[in-house]
């Protein structure tokens, strides 16, 4: 009788096993983009303020970036520009939040003018206006804009979205070789736990 429990138990743990390597299959929940990894264990967002999906998925990210502080990061696009080349200027207006250590309070804070108030930002001197609102100084933020450290930092995420190519957003890419694919979730009655899971695997994955 014990060695039926025992046998009975290793071949519950097998399954169990074999339903958690299965739980994430490619081309369903993944996509291999490449045929090697970074070095580093990273998950990129690319994203970009004029897009409602990616305002919706804030809550995702945030959760992602908690969940893997070392490894998450975002990358704002500017191939989405409701006028002229602000998804450029809107581009190097993240990078200089990130710069000024005012991320946290720039992200929502324009999300919120371009979905929730509807009001959308549709040059410079809008944008410079919400840094203002949010506690920084207008020349402070006009020298940050037109400084070479900026524009090279939002030209080489312009540069990695374009390597990866990046076509929409919200896009995750985990090590640079697995895109997740959100479409996958469906059917998920905890989409966000799911997803981040996800991440968690991929990160791990040779």
């Amino acid at each position: 009788m014990k060695n039926w429990l025992l046998g009975l138990a290793s071949a519950l743990l097998m399954v169990t096993g074999m339903v958690q390597a299965q739980e994430f299959e490619e081309g369903t929940h993944y996509e291999v983009i490449s045929d090697t990894t970074t070095g580093d264990a990273q998950i990129l967002e690319f994203f970009s303020f004029y897009c409602v999906h990616c305002y919706r998925f804030e809550p995702i990210a945030e959760r992602l970036k908690k969940e893997y502080p070392d490894a998450f990061e975002k990358m704002h696009v500017s191939f989405l520009s409701p006028k002229d080349d602000v998804g450029e200027t809107m581009t190097k207006a993240f990078v200089v939040a990130q710069k000024l250590d005012v991320e946290d309070k720039i992200v929502p804070a324009i999300f919120d003018y371009n979905f929730a108030q509807r009001n959308m930002l549709t040059s410079e001197d809008d944008i410079r206006n919400v840094f203002i609102l949010n506690g920084v100084a207008g020349d402070e933020f006009d020298k940050a804009m037109s400084s070479f450290a900026v524009r090279a930092a939002a030209s080489k995420m312009d540069r990695t979205a374009t390597d990866m190519d990046v076509r929409a957003t919200p896009t995750f890419i985990v090590n640079g070789k697995y895109k997740m694919l959100p479409q996958g979730f469906r059917d998920s009655d905890d989409f966000a736990a799911d997803f981040s899971k996800l991440a968690g695997f991929l990160l791990n994955k040779s």
